[in-house]
């Protein structure tokens, strides 16, 4: 369980996340511009390039995966990714879990679905920037569960 300290932390970075949205950047970047700094020890403004192509349900299609939690699952893997051949289960237990609580809180992982039920139904979240604050949120909150670190940055 997160100290209050922590909880103030993971709020700021949230809200920081549902900033970038709102200044235009897409779900998948803002949850890496807001977390990675944080998170990632060897970070570099540049990894978040990576995420671009998960906009909008994969190239804006709105047919995939959420852009929210595909920046989740890719800052997990920045963390505790493998650039070998070494033992990848907490990685993989941790993106588990995350996508898990994902689907527990908002009912499924597709962009479109999403959209249409959690954001824009009527007296639903009324904008993904919502959301992208809940989902990193709920990304904070795994990783602090494992023992994760927010790091000074």
């Amino acid at each position: 369980m997160a100290t209050a300290e922590q909880l103030e932390i993971h709020r700021a970075l949230a809200q920081r996340a549902g900033a970038y949205l709102r200044a235009g950047y897409h779900c998948s970047e803002s949850v890496v511009l807001a977390a990675g700094p944080r998170l990632v020890q060897d970070w570099h403004p540049t990894c978040a390039r990576l995420s671009t192509g998960f906009a909008g349900g994969v190239g804006g299609s709105q047919h995939e995966l959420c852009g929210a939690m595909a920046g989740g699952v890719m800052i997990i893997g920045a963390l505790l990714g493998r650039v070998t051949l070494q033992d990848d289960a907490l990685a993989q237990s941790l993106t588990k879990r995350f996508r898990e609580r994902f689907r527990e809180v908002f009912g499924e992982t597709e962009c479109h679905w999403l959209r249409e039920n959690v954001v824009h139904s009527g007296g639903g979240l009324g904008s993904c920037a919502v959301l992208v604050e809940q989902a990193t949120m709920l990304l904070l909150d795994v990783l602090a569960e494992a023992g994760v670190p927010v790091h000074d940055g």
